[in-house]
């Protein structure tokens, strides 16, 4: 089953929502916020969402990768970008996407 990169969106927001509060990160929380200047995020902070992400769709997709690539350029990314590459990974082709499994149930 796909899911849409809306529902994608979504889920991801409630869930830097609902870590916010224990942050007491006020300001509005959208697509186009930045995940280390804006909401003050660490690496490690993004490997727990990435892994919550993983957890809630049941597929493994390669954070490892998207964090270095990250850090080579030296760049923050937006919620919007995070949702660009869980959407890409979750509902490719299985015969176009780089290899991924999908987790045990």
């Amino acid at each position: 089953m796909k899911t849409n990169r809306k529902e994608i969106l979504d889920y991801v927001l409630k869930t830097i929502e609902d870590l916010a509060h224990d942050w007491d990160y006020s300001s509005a929380i959208t697509a186009d916020s930045l995940l280390f200047t804006e909401l003050g995020l660490e690496s490690l902070d993004v490997v727990v969402l990435g892994t919550a992400i993983q957890e809630h769709y049941r597929f493994q997709m390669p954070f490892a990768e998207f964090l270095a690539e990250l850090g080579r350029e030296q760049r923050d990314v937006s919620i919007a970008e995070l949702v660009d590459f869980v959407d890409k990974y979750l509902n490719a082709d299985i015969r176009e996407a780089e290899p991924v499994t999908r987790l045990s149930q």
